[in-house]
This record gives structure tokens, sequence and C-alpha cells, in this order.
């Protein structure tokens, strides 16, 4: 390498130091370091003559080219701090954390982030992020196929991996995200499906011992309750005289601090006031349901199956899963939701307020913004309008 200051056709000797070094292809290459300091030009320079001996040697590689980056920017008291693959994707859910997004949606995330990093090579994992490729991140979707996932649950692992880039391309970290040209998988077939009146009765026969479960049944129905909300009520959020259920969605809880407040029908209110009164302040509506897991063995999800046996529904399973994936159910508990919200449209109910009863958030829809203080008139409108299932 040889370090010069270049003399014009005026005679004039720039104060900026050149170096001469042999390039990449083998030819020499004369460039400004646009450095005064003759010191801080020879390392630029040598970063750069280092930089084209690799090349020639075929061995440049991500790790070096930061390395060697590091170096002249150092020069200038700077820092290259371009992020890598895992640790990012390890601070992009740290930042969900601080936003308060639901610990089953972090869970779900985390798993994700965890499946991904296990699909790269070890050698790319600490890769810089900017490197990741559109390719490895197919390669991931379908791994996650093969390992027998649904399609619904592969396109969610790739929605995460968009969304976790998407950021970065927000905070300009990338120019763009790689992700977005990796094409989700088809969904058909893999859709739940409403339970009926007939079968909706034929579920309440089947639980006529258990009274907790027929309430369950009953907040599913006419409230379109999620499994989790409806078994973690307490008797603080039934108010019998308004005839009103008062409570916060897990799901949603973490957004906003609006409760969802449901008018209640009149199977639902028949219901509870034929329940043993006593000290219920602060007391669960259904004692042995409160607190369980909706998932895992032992959980709601499973009681509501064995639930739906005795009723003798049975319905198709999805597609025979080979690896760790479970098989699609098109009805669960939470076709009892499906079932409410197929009832309201039905009736003639509008779509918006079919969201507020439902607690649907959608904040990019302006016009659903515009309900969110709706009149409870207009719910007990809507439930009144809704046939009992219980009444022969």
């Amino acid at each position: 390498m040889y370090l010069y200051r270049r003399t014009g056709s005026t005679g004039t000797t720039s104060k900026y130091w050149s170096v001469k070094y042999r390039g990449p292809d083998g030819r020499y290459v004369i460039k400004t370091t646009r450095r005064e300091s003759k010191e801080e030009a020879r390392t630029v320079g040598q970063a750069w003559e280092r930089a084209a001996q690799l090349a020639r040697a075929g061995e440049f590689t991500q790790s070096t080219a930061a390395t060697l980056f590091n170096e002249i920017l150092a020069v200038t008291g700077q820092a290259f701090n371009a992020p890598r693959i895992c640790s990012y994707l390890d601070r992009w859910i740290e930042g969900k954390k601080i936003l308060e997004k639901a610990p089953a949606t972090i869970n779900r995330y985390e798993a994700v982030v965890i499946a991904f990093k296990k699909s790269l090579p070890e050698t790319r994992q600490h890769g810089l992020l900017g490197s990741l490729t559109a390719l490895e991140i197919e390669h991931f979707r379908n791994l996650e196929k093969q390992s027998g996932k649904t399609a619904v649950t592969t396109n969610f692992g790739l929605k995460v991996i968009r969304a976790a880039l998407s950021d970065a391309r927000r905070k300009g970290l990338l120019p763009i995200n790689v992700a977005e040209a990796v094409e989700l998988l088809p969904e058909h077939g893999e859709q739940r499906h409403p339970f009926s009146d007939d079968e909706v009765r034929k579920l309440l026969q089947a639980a006529k011992t258990d009274e907790e479960w027929t309430g369950m049944i009953l907040l599913g129905y006419h409230c379109g309750l999620r499994l989790g909300d409806a078994a973690n009520l307490s008797w603080d959020n039934i108010d019998l005289l308004n005839h009103t259920l008062t409570f916060k969605p897990q799901k949603t809880s973490r957004r906003t601090d609006k409760p969802l407040v449901l008018v209640l029908h009149a199977d639902l209110t028949d219901y509870l006031e034929k329940l043993p009164t006593g000290d219920r302040v602060g007391q669960p509506l259904f004692p042995s349901l409160v607190g369980k897991p909706s998932g895992s063995h032992g959980g709601l999800s499973n009681a509501f199956a064995r639930l739906m046996e005795r009723a003798g529904l049975r319905t198709a399973l999805g597609e025979a899963k080979s690896g760790k994936g479970r098989r699609f159910r098109p009805q669960t508990f939470h076709s009892l939701r499906h079932s409410f919200v197929s009832r309201l449209a039905h009736a003639g109910i509008n779509a918006d307020l079919r969201k507020e009863l439902v607690g649907h958030s959608d904040s990019s829809d302006e016009i659903h913004r515009r309900y969110t203080h709706l009149d409870l008139s207009l719910q007990r409108q809507a439930i009144e309008s809704l046939p009992s299932i219980t009444l022969n």
C-alpha cells in the first residue's frame, strides 16, 4: 500500500491523503481517504487493502466486512452497530413485552422466533440482519409445514417474522422486508364451523348434570365469550339487576382499559338467577373451571371435546399430522362464538354493532371507532331479537 497526497494541475497539493493498493480484481486502485491526518488515512487504507486481499482469496465474509467497516468508522469516532439476526429478534420480543402484549401472544411469538433461529445454520444465526434472504425465510416456512403444523399455524409463524422485519424496516435498519416475498400457504378447508341450534341443544342436554358447563355454553352462544374469558368470570362481573356482564377480554385487555359491557340474554339471566345464593362477592362464577388452561391435557378445550362426544357431536377432523402439529377441529368451544356472530347477522344486526358485541378491535376501521360507546339500548334490541335456546 502506498500513501500520498495528490498534486493538481495547478501545482496545489490536496489536503487529503490518497491510497494506492491492489484491488479485489488484482488491478491497482487509487482512492482518496478524505482524511487530513496521515495516521487516520493509513488506518482507512489498511482496512481497504485487507478487504481486497480477503476478496481475492474468496474469504470476504459478512463478519470480516463488519469488522473492517467498524475500523474505518472508528477513525471518525463512530461505531458500526448493524443488528445481528438473533439479537434483533430477541430485542423485538422484549419490545413486545414492554408494550404489554398479552402473555399468551408473547408466548406464541417467542415460539416462532425460537423455531426460526433453529431453522438457520449456526453460522448464519449471528449474521447481519440485512443479510437475511427470502430463501432462508421460505425454508423456515417449509420446515414448519413439514413438521406437521397446519397451514394456519405455519402462516402465523411467517406473519410473525414479517412483522419483526417490518419493524426493522420502519426503524431504518433494513431497506426492504424480504419476508414479504415469501407466499403464505393456502388455508382452504381449515375454517371453524358454527354450531346449529339443534347442536347447541344437544350440548346443553349433555351438560344437564353439570351446571358450570351449562353456563359456559350459554355464555359462548349468547355472548360470544372465548373459553378462557368465560371460565374466569366472577360474580363481580355480573349485574343481575341491569342484566349486564362487564369484563375485560384477555386477548385485548393489554390494549385498552375500557371494559366490555354486554347485555345478558334472557336464557342467561334465567340460568344465573337459579344458581345458589350466598356470599357471591369476589367468588368465581365457575369454581371448578376458573384458572384452568384452555389447552393441554386436562384443559378446558379437551373437557369441551369430551362434552361434544357425550352429545353425539362428531365432526371430521383435519388432515392427520405426522409431526408435532395437532389435527384441526372445525368445531370447538370457539364455534359458539361463531354461532353468536352468525345469529346476529341473520337477525339483521349491522356489522359495527356485531363488532362491538363480540369485542372485535379494528383500529384501522374508522366506522367501527365511532361505535366505541354504543348505547346499551341498542344492545338490548339486538339481544332480545335472538330466540331462546332453552325454551321449546
